[in-house]
């Protein structure tokens, strides 16, 4: 049993899975620089009806503002076109 060789060691280095590894990764990274905004309804206290806000915005603020989604809005942006809050620039520009 000295010829046998060690279980341990026996492996095949697969470089497609390497590959998809890789691309995998710069796909994560390319979906960090952007972001999906939506138009969005929320509830306006002074006309006691609903109103579609004036700017777009993630879904995380969105549901800070207590708003509805509107789902066939969709835009995806950069990034660094949000503000801090997460809301894209006016519509009306």
């Amino acid at each position: 049993m000295a010829n046998s060789p060690d279980p341990i060691f026996e492996f095949e280095f697969d470089s497609s899975a390497d590959r998809q590894g890789a691309s995998v990764e710069s796909a994560a990274l390319t979906q960090a620089n952007y972001a999906t905004v939506y138009t969005f309804v929320i509830y306006d206290h002074n006309k006691a009806a609903t109103a579609t806000y004036p700017r777009m915005a993630t879904r995380e603020t969105i549901a800070k503002m207590r708003g509805k989604v509107n789902e066939d809005s969709a835009w995806v942006v950069e990034k660094s076109a949000l503000d801090v809050e997460g809301f894209y620039p006016s519509l009306s520009k």
